[in-house]
C-alpha cells in the first residue's frame, strides 16, 4: 500500500543527525534509506519530488537528485513517471521472518533467548492446587462444557478490571485458551480475506502471524521515540479503513513503550469514529517493575464499547496455564462463544478453577514476578554495559524484553551467526509487516542472570566478527532511558 509523506514531515524525521561537510548526497541517502530500513517510514512511502525537498531541507536540488540516484542504485527508491518515487526494499533482501521458534521446538544445548517467559510462581502455585482440587470437584457434577467460562473466573476477571479502572461485568469476559486463541477468535468473528488491520509497527510476530492466518492484509502504524502518534493514526485510519486495529498499549512488546492516558482516549476515539474495532493485548499489562504508574485500562475510555481486550495468564503467571480472556460488550462476548463451539467447545475446568485461587491471591503472584524480574532486567542492562557498550536501548519499565539497537543494519545477519554456534536470538524484521527494523533485536530479560551474561557475551563477539554491529568502542557506556529512536 503506498502512502504520501511531504517535504516538511520528511524534513522533519530526518532531522539535522544527517549532515556532514563535503558528504551532503551521500549522508542524505544514507538517513533516507535507514528510515525505510529502520521502520520509521513504511515500505512504499511516497517521498517528495526533488524540487519540493530540497528547499525544505535548504540544500541544493543536486544534492537531493544525487542521493535520489544512488536510492535507486541500490534498490531502494523506484520512480514511476507520473507517480513519483517510493522507498522500498531491494528485492532479495531478507524479510520479516515467520516469527520467533515454536517454544519447545529448539534443541535442548541451544541457548534460547527467544522466549519471554518466566518459570511458575513457586510457592505460590503448590499452595493454591488444594483449593483449586477442591473447587473442580465441584464442577465435575457438571457436564464440564462452559463456553464462555466458568462463572467463578469470569467474575473474578471482570472485579480485577474493574479494580483497574474499567469497570466490567462477568457478562462481557469470554475465557480462552491464552491470548493468541483469543485473537484468532476476534480475527475469525470480524474479518474476511482482503480485509485490512492497522497495528503497531513493530509488533508481536505472532500477531503478524495469526492476520497472515486469516488473510487479513497487516498495514503499520510507526512508533515515534517516544510512542504512538496519534495523527498518524487517525490518518490511517482514513486512508485504510481497516476492520480492525490492533494495539499493545502497555510495555509494549517488543519496544517497551507505554501509552500515555490522553493517548488511549484519543486512538479509541479515532477508532470508533472510523468504524474500526480496536483489539486492545494486554499480555504484558501486569508486569510493572517500576516507573510511573499504567494509565486505566484502553477499555476504559471507550466510547462506544468498540474496544476488545485480549489478556493471559500466561505472561504474568506461567506460561504452562494455558488460559486467556476476552473483554467486550456482552453481544460480542456471546457471539464470540459461538464462534468458538466450532473451534474447541471450551477452555479445561481445573486450568480456570486453577486460575480462581491465583487471581484471588494476584497482588502475591506479581510481587512474586517483580522479585524474579528486576533483578534479570538488571543483569540484562549490566551484561550489554560490559560487553555491548556500543548497542542502546530504552530501559525497560515492564513486560520481559529490551528492544536493542545495533549501530548497523544486519540483525538478520547477527541472528544466523549467532545460530550457526547455538544461540537463538529474534531480529527485528520478524517484528515487522515488511522486513523492516535491521537494525533491531529483541532480548528477553526472562532468563536466569547467568544465561543473560554468556548470551550477551557470545552476541557481542558474533557482532565483532560482523564489523560495524560492534559499535564504537568497548568501554562501559551508559543506556539511554528516555530518548533516541525506539
Amino acid at each position: 500500500m503506498v502512502r504520501n509523506i511531504g517535504p516538511a514531515a520528511l524534513a522533519a524525521l530526518l532531522g539535522e543527525g544527517w549532515r556532514r561537510p563535503g558528504a551532503a548526497a551521500v549522508a542524505l541517502a544514507d538517513s533516507l534509506r535507514g528510515l525505510v530500513v529502520d521502520g520509521r517510514l513504511p515500505v512504499q512511502t511516497r517521498i517528495p519530488s526533488e524540487r519540493a525537498l530540497a528547499p525544505e531541507l535548504g540544500v541544493g536540488r543536486g544534492t537531493v537528485s544525487r542521493a535520489y540516484d544512488r536510492l535507486r542504485e541500490e534498490g531502494f527508491l523506484i520512480s514511476d513517471r507520473g507517480a513519483g518515487s517510493r522507498l522500498v526494499l531491494p528485492p532479495g533482501r531478507p524479510g520479516a521472518p515467520v516469527g520467533p521458534p515454536v517454544p519447545g521446538s529448539v534443541a535442548p544445548q541451544a541457548l534460547d533467548l527467544t522466549i519471554a517467559a518466566l518459570p511458575g510462581p513457586e510457592p505460590l502455585l503448590a499452595e493454591v492446587m488444594d483449593p483449586a482440587v477442591r473447587a473442580f470437584r465441584a464442577l465435575v457434577a457438571s457436564h464440564g462444557y462452559a463456553a464462555a467460562g466458568i462463572p467463578a473466573l469470569r467474575e473474578a476477571l471482570a472485579e480485577r478490571f474493574t479494580a483497574r479502572g474499567a469497570p466490567t461485568t462477568a457478562d462481557q469476559v469470554l475465557v480462552t485458551a491464552g491470548a493468541q486463541h483469543a485473537l484468532h477468535l476476534v480475527l475469525t468473528l470480524l474479518c474476511a480475506p482482503g480485509d485490512r488491520a492497522l497495528l503497531d509497527a513493530p509488533t508481536y510476530p505472532r500477531t503478524l502471524a495469526a492476520l497472515r492466518t486469516a488473510r487479513v492484509r497487516a498495514v503499520g502504524v510507526p512508533l515515534g521515540p517516544q510512542g504512538w502518534d496519534v495523527d498518524a493514526w487517525r490518518a490511517s485510519l482514513t486512508v485504510v479503513a481497516p476492520r480492525v486495529a490492533l494495539t499493545i498499549p502497555d510495555f509494549h512488546n517488543p519496544t517497551g513503550l507505554t501509552m500515555a492516558a490522553s493517548d488511549r482516549a484519543a486512538l479509541a476515539e479515532a477508532c470508533a469514529r472510523a468504524g474500526s474495532t480496536l483489539v486492545v493485548d494486554e499480555t504484558m499489562t501486569e508486569l510493572r517493575l517500576d516507573g510511573p504508574a499504567v494509565p486505566a485500562p484502553v477499555c476504559a475510555f471507550d466510547p462506544g464499547a468498540a474496544v476488545i481486550t485480549v489478556g493471559s495468564m500466561s505472561k504474568a503467571a506461567w506460561g504452562g496455564l494455558r488460559l486467556g480472556w476476552i473483554r467486550a460488550s456482552p453481544a460480542l462476548v456471546r457471539d464470540l462463544a459461538a464462534v468458538r463451539a466450532d473451534l474447541d467447545m471450551a477452555s479445561p475446568a481445573f486450568e480456570q478453577a486453577l486460575s480462581v485461587e491465583l487471581l484471588a491471591r494476584w497482588d502475591e503472584v506479581l510481587a512474586n514476578r517483580r522479585a524474579l524480574l528486576r533483578p534479570r532486567r538488571d543483569a540484562l542492562l549490566a551484561a550489554l554495559d560490559r560487553h555491548a557498550p556500543g548497542w542502546s536501548l530504552r530501559v525497560p519499565h515492564g513486560g520481559l524484553s529490551a528492544w536493542i539497537r545495533l549501530p548497523g543494519a544486519g540483525a538478520t545477519a547477527l541472528a544466523a551467526e549467532a545460530a550457526r554456534d547455538g544461540v537463538l536470538i529474534t531480529p527485528g524484521p520478524a517484528f515487522s509487516v515488511d522486513g523492516t527494523f535491521e537494525h533491531h533485536l529483541r532480548l528477553p530479560f526472562s532468563a536466569a542472570p547467568q544465561v543473560l551474561e554468556e548470551g550477551v557475551r557470545r552476541l557481542a563477539a558474533y557482532a565483532h566478527d560482523l564489523g560495524e554491529l560492534a559499535g564504537p568502542g568497548r568501554a562501559p557506556a551508559p543506556h539511554p532511558s528516555g530518548s533516541g529512536a525506539i
